[in-house]
């Protein structure tokens, strides 16, 4: 079974030993009420999954990815601020539940995990995933392994600091990346235009309300033709290439696999990142890399969650 949480919804399936997924389910997260509702909504929701699969189905394993900062060594949400969770023993609920192992893993990392076995990123092992929501932040393969760091905190791309004296940032630092290309960066910077007087086509999509407009309405802009859109998105593109440049110069990656909210922006984004990269980085390792945007889409995570479970179970790391 993979579970993924997160701060809208909770997405589960269940996938055989061939890696079939063979059902899905997606039900409310509301953290509002607290780590243990939302993780008995899910237990229930897992139980009445299982009623559903052929009588001879068997619960092996659970995989579970969490936003924020993990102990997958000790099963532990640490810190996880879209939660509201701080050191929740998750794999130990569902282990007490279902008597079956359980692991988790931050989610960025699972949805890389998902792209890996599934999607982008099969058959490779030098690759990096990055995911561009709310916040941006990124998986690493290398030599065919997650890495995850000393703390586990690896991948943090999103607090990498692209402007010194830039804007504040919530983890206390100033001009993360995060703050310039992020979904959320992308509407704050598109309603500030907008305020400025700008005309744009994304006036008519929200009705007026500035206060209104996503990075969604900026891509579905982008995607008309608009020229703040345009804009908009290639100023993050800029920003996104700072970051970008710095992993490939680091880890010399085979493949840099883009998704989350922002990449429905589609290739036309992707081919703007792709030229301000190739701005930033040398001729040999630029001309061994290949930006892509993630196949799974917003399943990503709940596969890599199955996939988690199904290697561990299997034995492979």
């Amino acid at each position: 079974m993979g579970i993924d949480i997160g701060g809208t919804n909770v997405v589960l399936a269940a996938a055989d030993a061939k890696r079939h997924v063979v059902a899905e389910r997606v039900i409310p997260t509301r953290a509002v009420d607290g780590p243990d509702g939302v993780l008995d909504r899910i237990a229930r929701e897992v139980e009445r999954l299982l009623t559903e699969l052929p009588g001879r189905s068997r619960l092996a394993g659970i995989g579970v990815g969490v936003p924020g900062l993990v102990s997958s060594t000790q099963g532990l949400s640490r810190i996880s601020p879209n939660l509201g969770w701080r050191d929740v023993n998750v794999a130990e609920y569902f282990h007490r539940r279902f008597g079956v192992p359980t692991w988790i893993d931050n989610d960025v990392r699972v949805a890389t995990l998902g792209e890996h076995v599934f999607g982008a990123g099969r058959g490779l092992r030098n690759f990096i995933c990055v995911t561009l929501g709310t916040g941006v932040g990124a998986g690493i393969v290398l030599d065919g392994q997650l890495y995850v760091g000393v703390t586990e905190s690896a991948g943090e791309i999103g607090h990498l600091t692209v402007e010194k004296e830039g804007l504040p940032c919530g983890c206390g630092n100033r001009g993360c990346l995060e703050q310039y290309a992020s979904g959320r960066a992308i509407a704050r910077r598109a309603q500030e235009r907008l305020r400025e007087g700008v005309r744009s086509s994304l006036w008519t999509l929200v009705d007026g309300a500035v206060d209104r407009v996503t990075a969604k309405h900026v891509a579905a802009a982008f995607a008309q033709g608009d020229d703040l859109a345009r804009e908009v998105l290639t100023e993050a593109a800029e920003y996104l290439a700072i970051g970008l440049a710095g992993a490939i110069h680091l880890f010399n990656p085979e493949r840099i696999i883009v998704g989350g909210g922002v990449s429905l922006a589609g290739e036309p984004f992707l081919e703007l990142v792709r030229q301000a990269v190739g701005r930033r980085v040398w001729e040999v390792p630029l001309s061994a890399v290949s930006i892509v945007r993630a196949e799974l889409g917003d399943r990503s995570g709940v596969m890599g969650a199955a996939a988690l479970a199904l290697r561990r179970l299997s034995g492979a790391v």
